[in-house]
């Protein structure tokens, strides 16, 4: 049983899409860890659920054009929101709780970040309480947080773009139960999402990246786009069409931030150019044309942010959706599938968090409502 919903086509840049219909799960089968094989990768990207989810990133990608990263005091009147930056200002406060621990000869990988992620595991379930909160959510939610590692692994003391995929994936999911966002002046809430959320979340993971010195997850080196991250690119590139700003000035604006230490980063307005300054800030001893030179062209080949844009676009699907290196640990559940999820190849973990008895987040499995749904970006 589901919701069929109807996409009508668009052509945007240059880039059409066909009319198509998307049906969601109204109870969506638990996540598990299904994306272990390159089959699974691959048939992923054909399902209803991703394709409900990308066409959903296209869609914050349209309205944020123009718009600014959203910083300060939220004033808005959504829960979801209110609760997913409580959360992070909470995880933000915890690092101080855990000091690093003193080690010779190690580049990558303060010990001190499994007592963090386990202090994180400890707590952050009980911050989703709310009795408003839909009984579906939770256990489509959880999973992506905790158990798909969106804020770093703690054995291997890594953090790279399949732990972004999770928490943003998490965020389409709160959207897809109907906790945030909507229909008419609701749909703020999403882009909110990516221009407040999202910019909240890139700052506690920087702040955890140079704290317990993170080694970059997966790294293709001087050859990939950046050791870390992608998501900022991709967004700050949606938020820089037809700006004033070019390629080029944004790069410049990075390093002229990066060597005046008396500017404030949170002057810079798009997640573009403050990611390129916090590339700054990790990466010395070489040139920036020498230890990214990927972006380093992009910056230089008189591109306009259209190009750009729509490379990353293929990027994302190729380099991050398509590397089953990338996504194998995520746990995938109905709404980011559909209820006929593969078998997993790997043995999955125990999911503490679809614990019918897990007393924190106050959720039986057994008595999930039956919710209609609807992809978030077919207005």
């Amino acid at each position: 049983m589901g919701v069929q919903i109807q996409m009508n086509a668009q052509v945007k840049n240059g880039e059409s899409s066909r009319s198509q219909a998307i049906y969601l799960p109204t109870s969506p089968a638990l996540p598990r860890l299904c994306l272990s094989s390159e089959s699974a990768v691959s048939e992923w990207q054909t399902t209803p659920g991703f394709q409900a989810f990308w066409g959903w990133i296209k869609r914050r990608c349209e309205r944020i054009k123009g718009k600014e990263i959203l910083r300060g005091e939220y004033q808005g009147d959504s829960e979801g929101i209110t609760t997913l930056l409580d959360m992070l200002d909470r995880m933000t406060k915890w690092v101080e709780e855990v000091p690093i621990q003193p080690q010779s000869n190690q580049r990558f990988g303060n010990l001190a970040f499994r007592s963090y992620i386990k202090l994180v595991e400890e707590r952050l379930p009980s911050l989703f309480t709310s009795t408003s909160i839909p009984t579906t959510l939770l256990p489509q939610l959880l999973p992506l947080f905790l158990n798909s590692y969106a804020f770093g692994h703690p054995v291997r003391i890594d953090y790279g773009t399949g732990h972004e995929l999770a928490f943003v994936l998490g965020l389409y999911v709160c959207v897809i139960s109907g906790w945030i966002g909507g229909q008419g002046d609701k749909e703020e809430e999403e882009d909110e999402l990516i221009l407040r959320v999202f910019t909240k979340y890139l700052d506690l993971t920087t702040l955890l990246q140079k704290t317990y010195r993170l080694e970059p997850a997966g790294s293709h080196g001087v050859w990939g786009l950046d050791d870390y991250c992608f998501l900022p690119y991709l967004f700050g590139s949606a938020q820089l069409l037809d700006g004033d700003l070019s390629p080029i000035q944004s790069l410049e604006k990075a390093k002229h931030f990066h060597t005046n230490k008396n500017l404030d980063p949170n002057e810079i307005k798009d997640l573009y150019t403050i990611s390129l300054y916090h590339l700054l800030k990790f990466k010395s001893g070489a040139t920036f044309q020498e230890h990214s030179p990927m972006l380093f062209s992009l910056s230089n080949q008189h591109l306009n942010w259209i190009k750009i844009h729509g490379g990353l676009k293929k990027m994302f699907l190729g380099e991050i959706i398509n590397k089953k290196v990338v996504v194998q640990s995520i746990w995938i559940g109905g709404w980011l599938w559909n209820n006929d999820l593969p078998d997993s190849h790997i043995k999955d973990k125990a999911n503490k968090y679809n614990n019918s008895q897990n007393t924190a987040t106050g959720f039986n499995n057994n008595n999930i409502m039956d919710i209609g749904t609807k992809a978030p970006w077919a207005r």
